[in-house]
């Protein structure tokens, strides 16, 4: 079974599939469209790889436009377990089973210490992601989110089934059994007190308008726990980041990636 529930998708010559364990996840891989992307692989020389983590009920192919906009740079873009074309499992819905999915995808497409650009809860994975492997990330972005994997009452899943995401509900983007699947599973770990084992550059992105997550008080917090983060708001979003402006959005991405490079 696959998470995709009627959602029209882009032309797929850019879809792959890999596994982590009896789990087959897609991700899309500007590579695979066009071979002269395909760096990111070990010595190779060039821009950092992106490895794009979608938040709760995005597909990958929300993310085709982004890897069109980021040039000669590789960006794969996953889904992970329950979501878009990855596989729907019965069990397995914990942070670290999600972070054991992105592990599969930089160890089977070869990417070397990508640069991490997550959204909402695809923060909480990527976060766990590079804590695990603090010398195999290259940056982190952390889309409108706090630091921490937060814990979802089982009553709730209802009502996230319902949230329109970009004017389509979840309950249309994600199994229904994922969605469930991710509450039941989920437990509350709060990371700000392990930042400061971050080894990369962070980027903490939030939105300026309604509905944005990462309020003052949070970005404050970000500032208090990880000193060196870069904080930046775009302030005609909310919590979806790009979809109405993603030219504000990449005015700050695209420095980022840049100074990521190097590091």
């Amino acid at each position: 079974m696959t998470a995709s529930d009627g959602i029209r998708t882009p032309d797929d010559t850019i879809a792959d599939f890999v596994r982590n364990g009896g789990v087959r996840l897609r991700v899309l891989d500007s590579a695979r469209a066009d071979p002269a992307r395909g760096g990111g692989v070990a010595g190779d020389g060039g821009p950092a790889p992106v490895l794009v983590v979608p938040g709760m009920g995005e597909y990958a192919d929300e993310y085709a436009w982004l890897a069109d906009r980021l040039g000669d740079r590789r960006v794969v873009v996953a889904d992970v377990r329950g979501r878009g074309g990855s596989d729907v499992p019965e069990t397995g819905y914990t942070w670290e089973d999600h972070i054991g999915d992105l592990r599969a995808v930089v160890t089977s497409l070869g990417l070397d210490r990508p640069i991490l650009v997550a959204f909402s809860r695809g923060s909480s994975y990527a976060l766990g992601y590079a804590l695990d492997h603090p010398e195999g990330v290259r940056g982190l972005v952390v889309g409108d989110y706090a630091a921490r994997h937060v814990g979802l009452p089982e009553d709730l899943a209802e009502r996230q089934l319902a949230v329109k995401v970009r004017g389509v509900p979840v309950a249309r983007r994600m199994s229904e059994h994922a969605v469930r699947r991710v509450f039941a599973e989920s437990r509350e770990v709060p990371l700000w007190e392990r930042l400061t084992e971050l080894r990369c550059p962070v980027l903490a992105l939030r939105g300026g308008a309604r509905g944005a997550v990462l309020t003052d008080e949070l970005a404050e917090r970000w500032r208090t726990s990880l000193p060196s983060v870069a904080l930046a708001t775009l302030p005609a979003a909310g919590h979806d980041l790009w979809s109405r402006d993603p030219e504000a959005y990449l005015a700050v991405l695209l420095p980022f990636l840049t100074r990521c490079d190097t590091h």
